[in-house]
């Protein structure tokens, strides 16, 4: 069987089934998120709950899994969060990977994520730069000699740990006896409407070796040369009759950066 964890949209589903994986059970506590799943791929068994909830030896009722993929919360690792506090909850989900690879073994284990899900470390509060005194998440300063409740401290990574729980991560995940490889690529060079860099781990339960796809497209200048496809437009996959509100005249205007790019 296949299994998907923070099932969402379904894009990672339809890739899956494209390549001969039919998807029996997703997981994700998000009702939005379950609803739009299961409009999207009706023949899914669908689970609202927290990943950790879900015992994996009760989801898969004693039948082997021979896929299982997983796409964890990114938005506590990328760097669009800007300097915005951090969740450590947020940030352990990957964790829910191991617990399934030492129960019920998947032959094999797909990953997708942010690339910098390779800083995963600890978390310190965040200080005051006059006063060298923790802030709280609401901005405002202890005072000093003030003990702060950890639930209540603004958290950001601690840059001297930097990569230290991920590593610790993969220790135990081939611990575990699995292979395990990631890469950092571009979608738009395998035939994919989008430009953005994705994180895309693969582990193998018998040890073995990891196979990549050959690279097939390249952008439009260099594509010839290099004897690729020219990238696909995101223009492609887009409905342009249906009625949606313009990102224009906003009551709070988009940033520059972002107005530039469309």
């Amino acid at each position: 069987m296949t299994a998907v964890l923070f099932a969402g949209m379904g894009g990672g589903c339809d890739g899956l089934e494209d390549a001969g994986f039919h998807v029996h059970v997703a997981i994700n506590h998000d009702p939005v998120a379950v609803a739009v799943h299961e409009r999207r791929h009706r023949h899914t068994r669908h689970l609202r709950c927290d990943v950790f909830e879900a015992d994996p030896r009760q989801v898969t009722n004693g039948r082997g899994v021979r896929v299982l993929h997983a796409s964890p919360d990114c938005t506590h690792f990328s760097v669009a969060k800007g300097s915005k506090p951090v969740s450590k909850r947020r940030r352990s989900l990957a964790w829910v990977i191991c617990r399934w690879a030492g129960t019920v073994r998947p032959e094999v284990i797909t990953m997708e994520n942010v690339q910098e899900i390779t800083t995963w470390g600890p978390l310190i509060a965040k200080r005051d730069p006059a006063t060298g005194c923790v802030l709280r998440l609401d901005g405002t300063v202890a005072a000093k000699g003030e003990r702060v409740p950890v639930q209540e401290q603004w958290l950001i990574p601690d840059p001297r740990h930097k990569g230290r729980i991920w590593r610790a991560w993969l220790k135990h995940l081939r611990g575990l006896g699995y292979s395990f490889e990631h890469r950092v690529l571009v979608c738009a060079d395998y035939g994919v409407p989008t430009i953005r860099k994705r994180f895309f781990g693969v582990a193998k339960a018998d040890g073995g070796p990891i196979s990549w796809p050959e690279r097939t497209h390249a952008p439009r200048k260099v594509a010839k040369q290099l004897g690729l496809k020219p990238w696909i437009g995101a223009h492609t996959i887009i409905d342009w009759s249906l009625p949606v509100k313009s990102i224009f005249g906003r009551k709070k205007p988009l940033a520059d950066a972002t107005l530039r790019r469309t």
